[in-house]
């Protein structure tokens, strides 16, 4: 009985060892699992990506159409045409920036597609020249720079309701101007 008492540590030191092993070889398992699967993601990822611009969307053919800017809201474009039907992600959006140049897909899924306006509105044919527009029932002063990009000059105060039918119809495709005081002009022409 004495030798047993001398020796009364042995048995739960080994159930320690044992559980210290145990939970160590699980920690392992389960921290090289988890970089399996994250090196597996990654590569799942990026090919699916490349498979989802090739493979078709699967539009329903009942699929909308919808315009929303900031604090707006949205107006129902109309539907997807039957051509959009089979075609990728990347075909059914450059198919849009083509029927829609100043949108951008903003999401889109199966059954809806929503477009928002561009940020940044280029136009080349517009490049270094200044144009009037109709902004919020306003004639509104803009310069494109040389890269086409529309920045703006002045928001006027005269009211496009207030203007002759023939330059509202003008206003709403914008009137081009070769320079600043050109535009400054003809703002000075409707001010009267």
């Amino acid at each position: 009985m004495k030798k047993m008492e001398n020796y009364r540590w042995i048995i739960p030191s080994l159930v320690a060892l044992g559980v210290i092993l145990l939970s160590g070889g699980i920690f392992l398992g389960v921290k090289s699992y988890e970089t399996l699967e994250a090196s597996n993601s990654k590569i799942d990822k990026t090919n699916q990506k490349s498979l989802s611009s090739q493979q078709k969307f699967k539009l329903d053919e009942y699929c909308q159409i919808w315009l929303q800017d900031d604090n707006e809201i949205p107006v129902m474009l109309g539907k997807v045409n039957e051509d959009l039907l089979n075609k990728t992600e990347d075909e059914i959006k450059a198919a849009l920036k083509e029927k829609y140049p100043d949108k951008e897909v903003s999401t889109m899924n199966k059954y809806q597609i929503i477009l928002k306006t561009s940020d940044e509105t280029t136009d080349l044919s517009k490049a270094n020249k200044y144009t009037l527009e109709n902004e919020d029932g306003y004639i509104t002063v803009f310069k494109y720079n040389k890269e086409g990009k529309k920045e703006l000059v002045e928001k006027t105060s005269i009211q496009i309701k207030s203007l002759p039918k023939s330059v509202q119809e003008e206003l709403k495709e914008a009137i081009v101007l070769d320079n600043e005081e050109d535009a400054y002009s003809r703002l000075e022409d409707f001010g009267s």
